[in-house]
């Protein structure tokens, strides 16, 4: 049977955990030990780098220090739903343990993790490039993403195609959230680090917390090229709807009201931004 090793993201606690994950906390150097959960301050590790690097220092840390056939991340308030009667890209959801059937069981798990070879949240519509929506994001910055672009081309060149088509398409993959057998991870791995290690020492600090997370930000980015260049590569990939739990009235209603991808919420973020524009 195949080694399969999933992580639930955790920082400071955690409620549920979805079949087969281990809590791991991330910036375990930066913070008080999570009761349960793996620390990511061991053996090799960037821990220390969690404010820049958000949930990619566990990335980084079973990359070095945990031997698997299968790598897989979600978050203590994000995970994969494994039923495929749900089309919507994401639910946002009050409490899990409600709908604990949409989580699966490990067999159902194993099962299909092991008949591909990446697991990843189904990508979503924004209605704008995923180039465009990086760019006029909070906190986001367009100098960032172009230095990342550079560095990437220059150090894995193969992948400028597939990094062209998905930044310039308007579909995209969220929240660093996958699951890779060891070829892809390792190689995922190998390509992401370096490229953030150089923008580290070439990259503009913007001088609050929340900008200065530029690092996990590209990540995701990045997650979206390389799932790109995989399927172009004829990689086997299934995707699921993402749970988003513990999410507010407010933010329940609002996504019933302007679910994603349907045209209302694209008319609506337009006016706003147009709005904004004028102000």
């Amino acid at each position: 049977m195949n080694d399969i090793r999933l992580f639930m993201c955790c920082h400071n606690g955690y409620g549920v955990i979805p079949p087969l994950c281990q809590p791991i906390q991330c910036g375990s150097e930066l913070n008080l030990p999570v009761k349960g959960a793996i620390p990511d301050n061991t053996g090799d590790n960037i821990s220390v780098k969690n404010r820049e690097y958000c949930e990619l220092t566990a990335h980084y840390f079973v990359w070095k220090n945990i031997c698997a056939d299968y790598y897989g991340f979600c978050h203590y308030r994000r995970f994969f739903c494994i039923n495929e009667s749900v089309k919507k890209p994401y639910l946002a959801l009050g409490e899990l343990r409600k709908c604990a059937k949409l989580l699966g069981d490990e067999n159902s798990w194993r099962k299909l993790i092991q008949e591909n070879e990446i697991v990843a949240p189904r990508s979503e519509d924004m209605g704008i490039s995923v180039k465009e929506h990086y760019c006029t994001s909070k906190y986001h910055y367009s100098s960032d993403l172009e230095l990342f672009l550079s560095i990437l081309d220059k150090k894995a060149p193969f992948l400028s195609h597939a990094a062209g088509e998905y930044l310039t398409q308007n579909r995209q993959y969220f929240c660093n959230m996958f699951i890779m057998n060891r070829e892809h991870f390792f190689e995922y791995c190998g390509i992401l680090f370096p490229v953030l290690e150089e923008f580290d020492r070439c990259k503009t600090l913007h001088g609050d917390f929340q900008s200065d997370r530029t690092d996990g930000y590209l990540g995701e980015v990045f997650t979206g090229i390389y799932i790109s260049y995989c399927r172009d590569n004829g990689a086997r990939i299934k995707e699921f709807s993402r749970l988003d739990i513990n999410c507010s009235v407010k933010k329940r209603i609002l996504y019933t009201l302007l679910p994603p991808e349907s045209r209302i919420r694209f008319g609506v973020k337009k006016f706003v931004k147009r709005i904004q524009s004028r102000g």
